[in-house]
């Protein structure tokens, strides 16, 4: 995209942290915004935001893992912007403690897949057929995260749901790029947001706090003690080998401008941290290697 003053943007999970950041970066843009989220109040707070930049916005509060509530989201926006330009699937949760997969309950990976996969797909079912109908350049923006380069003990659940999101988004980037769209993958390293917090949205029978689990740290300290030395230095958290810097916390302010740049170039992907060119390079080797004909 050359321009972006005038076009319409949907981004999810946008009431905080980098969804808000990036809803502000567009509007700066001349972007009008519709800030789709799960928590209304905060959600209209940034529409209140996006406003005072002069441009037009709504607030729509939207369960991503609902298709139903998603597909609710795009008739209001169609039926108030007319069209939509620019699709931010951001919106994401995450369990803590980190856990062994032994430790994550099928109740885990549900809602972890439900949000963080499904939320993407509801997305682009719920706004691509009528934006494939538009004229002119689209571009969707799908939310992975950096944990999907590395190797993350303790974050199954994370690493898979973030993985499907990087297939999907490779493939449909070639299936709708002769209707003119890009797509992007945005990569977060460390960015200091709510997510850590996402249970709060689980009922409560659901939430880790109120089911004793057994945080990986313990798990990968008492193994360390034994002599196995795992992708990872434990020192109550999780401390990865091979990272880089994506450990590293940033404020989110700074990520919208960052997909600001992405959009307008059409990259495929978007980092927020150097990418960990040590470990990526690794894998690689391994793949490359892992054809045994003889």
């Amino acid at each position: 995209m050359k321009d972006l003053k005038g076009r319409v943007a949907v981004v999810t999970g946008a009431a905080t942290g980098m969804g808000r950041s990036i809803a502000l970066a567009l509007a700066e843009q001349g972007v009008d915004v519709v800030i789709s989220d799960i928590d209304l109040d905060e959600a209209q707070k940034v529409r209140d935001e996006i406003k005072a930049l002069g441009c037009r916005c709504l607030a729509i509060r939207t369960d991503v893992a609902d298709r139903t509530s998603v597909a609710k989201l795009a008739d209001e926006t169609f039926a108030e912007f007319g069209k939509v330009d620019i699709l931010v699937n951001n919106a994401g949760v995450t369990l803590r403690p980190y856990r062994a997969v032994w430790d994550t309950s099928y109740e885990d990976y549900r809602w972890v897949i439900d949000v963080n996969v499904m939320g993407v797909i509801n997305g682009v079912l719920a706004f691509v057929p009528r934006m494939r109908e538009q004229p002119g350049e689209k571009h969707i923006v799908n939310t992975s995260s950096m944990g999907t380069l590395v190797k993350v003990p303790g974050h199954s659940a994370y690493a898979a749901s973030k993985s499907a999101v990087n297939g999907f988004s490779d493939t449909i980037r070639e299936e709708l790029e002769p209707d003119n769209f890009g797509v992007t993958i945005l990569f977060p390293g460390y960015v200091k947001t709510r997510i850590g917090t996402s249970e709060r949205l689980r009922p409560e029978a659901d939430r880790s706090d109120n089911r004793n689990v057994t945080p990986f740290s313990e798990i990968a300290a008492r193994n360390q003690e034994q002599g196995y030395q795992a992708n990872s230095d434990i020192a109550g958290a999780v401390k990865l080998k091979d990272s880089g810097d994506i450990t590293r916390g940033i404020e989110p302010d700074g990520v919208g401008a960052m997909v600001v740049k992405a959009i307008l170039r059409n990259e495929p992907y978007c980092m927020t941290h150097p990418t960990p060119e040590e470990g990526m390079r690794r894998h690689t080797e391994e793949l490359i290697r892992a054809y045994l004909d003889d």
